[in-house]
């Protein structure tokens, strides 16, 4: 790298690029930002990503990690090595290459949507390294988590002199999922007290143009004293009747004695350079725009979450069978037949209503009589993965001769498809209780293990692609978080004319299938799609059913 060497700083940086390194420490020149480690890992002949991971973290200087990636050489490595050192020092990632050519085709709509943006997401999530989506943005978030404490509730105040900025930041805070704080009539009145007549008062504090450094200082302190704020972001557009810098100076011993989170954003470049100056001199982290100091909170919102949130294990239900799941594995790589599936998901607790292969037009008949109708009919081929497709599928055949015109209709939709196709009769299958319809499902993904999806099923969910991914095996609150990530899992509490579905046992069926993936390995993907979940208390019926052996 040329000279000169990095400012001492606080942040470290670790990066699979040369040229990003040598860019990253002019750039740090130029902004007052310090770098405590700076690794240059280039092609990584022998030392990787992972293997700088605890050395530097180990470091007394450096409070943040920050990482420029471009891959991970051992991703179940890299997650457990990342998940201890976040315990105790945030790291924050940013990984590129992200639309390079997908996966090679697979036949699950799991498969599809589990591309590696996923998979990163997920390990990611799991270690508790904070992705980043632009440089910008690693090294806005990095100065406040270096330079500012965590909050201890989500709720932001605003405080600024003028109406404008006041109403971007609002946007910028909500957009980003946080409340804006309700200010007590205690803070409501010590800042009445300062402030001119026509000054807002509420969140955001519009304190007007005239306000100098006594009023941004009374009322900053005000909005740290209001046990209802978790953090602030001040605005400071250039003063029109004072410096920004005289400002800023007034600003520093407040925020310094406060144990809460504050950001700066010093609108525009000129007339606040001295003031940044005076900031960053205070180890308090200052945007030239709202969006991105309200950024930078929700970082520290979301690293106080981590940090504060018990460590849990993995849920493992003492009911399973692996061994009786490994007997219905063993079979040739390619897709289980029903049985075997049945089997294999059996054994850990999600069971599946009979199906019956029926070769013909009379066997499908007789398969009726037994189950009893209406019945649906599915064809039957290893060819032909989305039966819905091509037809192949028909509900709801209330006697014999609408099961024999449907075995007939469904064969010829096939053959007319894929002409190619081994067909091997049909699937039948009595109709089932009605209840919102889910999937989950789950992949194994060469770098990190299995992947495991919940989201809206049916025919379109490669179309909608509300879904959620995490690694497996999965602790309860990620279960948890995944159905909360999703429209389909929300919904599950009830919606309009939807009442309540049983969204514990639509959990725990996720739970069941991350513990069954993570126990074999071999399961290359596997997808419940249908997942149909019944009223609140009558549990869930895995309608459809497709696993692929590795």
């Amino acid at each position: 790298l040329a000279p000169p060497p990095p400012a001492a700083g606080d942040v470290a940086f670790v990066s699979h690029s040369g040229a990003i390194c040598a860019a990253v420490i002019d750039w740090a020149s130029g902004q007052g930002f310090g770098l405590s480690r700076l690794v240059s890992l280039g092609n990584q002949t022998d030392v990787c990503e992972t293997d700088v991971l605890a050395p530097v973290a180990s470091d007394a200087h450096t409070k943040v990690l920050t990482l420029y990636l471009e891959g991970i050489r051992d991703g179940r490595r890299f997650v457990a090595e990342a998940g201890r050192v976040t315990r105790d020092k945030p790291v924050v990632a940013l990984k590129v290459g992200r639309f390079a050519a997908g996966q090679r085709a697979v036949a699950s709509h799991t498969g599809a949507l589990a591309g590696q943006e996923a998979a990163y997401n997920a390990a990611f999530a799991r270690a508790g390294v904070i992705r980043a989506e632009t440089n910008e943005e690693m090294f806005d978030w990095a100065r406040a988590l270096a330079w500012c404490p965590l909050p201890l509730r989500r709720d932001i105040a605003v405080l600024t002199n003028a109406g404008g900025p006041g109403v971007v930041a609002a946007d910028a805070v909500e957009a980003l999922g946080l409340p804006l704080a309700s200010l007590g009539d205690a803070t409501v009145a010590r800042m009445r007290a300062v402030l001119p007549t026509a000054a807002s008062v509420h969140n955001p504090v519009d304190m007007l143009a005239s306000a100098g450094p006594d009023e941004y200082a009374e009322c900053l302190a005000a909005l740290l004293d209001d046990e209802g704020v978790g953090g602030v972001m001040v605005i400071m557009p250039p003063p029109p009747t004072h410096s920004a810098e005289s400002v800023c100076e007034a600003l520093v011993p407040v925020i310094r004695a406060s144990n809460k989170p504050v950001v700066v954003t010093l609108m525009g470049e000129n007339l606040v350079r001295k003031a940044s100056e005076v900031l960053r001199a205070a180890r308090i982290p200052d945007y030239r725009f709202p969006e991105r100091a309200a950024s930078a909170l929700a970082t520290l919102v979301r690293r106080a979450a981590y940090v504060h949130a018990p460590v849990a294990e993995p849920v493992r239900f003492s009911d399973v069978r692996p061994d009786d799941a490994r007997r219905a594995l063993d079979a040739p790589a390619g897709f289980l037949g029903q049985d075997a599936v049945a089997r294999a998901l059996g054994a850990y607790g999600i069971e599946l209503p009979r199906i019956v292969l029926a070769p013909t037009a009379e066997d499908a008949v007789a398969a009726a009589d037994t189950l009893g109708f209406p019945v649906a009919l599915k064809v039957a081929s290893p060819d032909i993965p989305h039966k819905s497709d091509v037809g192949g599928v028909l509900l709801g055949l209330r006697d014999a001769d609408a099961v024999r015109a449907g075995f007939a209709t469904v064969q010829a939709n096939a053959r007319r498809a894929h002409p190619t196709a081994p067909l091997e009769g049909v699937h039948v299958q009595r109709m089932l209780p009605e209840g919102q319809e889910v999937i989950i499902g789950a992949v194994q993904d060469p770098q990190f293990g299995a992947l495991v999806m919940f989201g809206a099923g049916g025919t379109d969910v490669e179309g909608v692609k509300d879904v959620a991914f995490a690694l497996a095996p999965l602790t309860r609150d990620e279960a948890d978080e995944m159905l909360d990530r999703t429209w389909a899992g929300r919904k599950l509490r009830g919606f309009r004319h939807l009442p309540p579905a049983d969204r514990t046992a639509a959990r725990d069926a996720l739970l069941r299938l991350g513990q069954l993936v993570a126990d074999h390995p071999e399961i290359a993907e596997v997808e419940v799609n249908p997942l149909r979940v019944r009223a609140d208390g009558e549990g869930v019926v895995a309608v459809d059913v497709r696993l692929r052996r590795a």
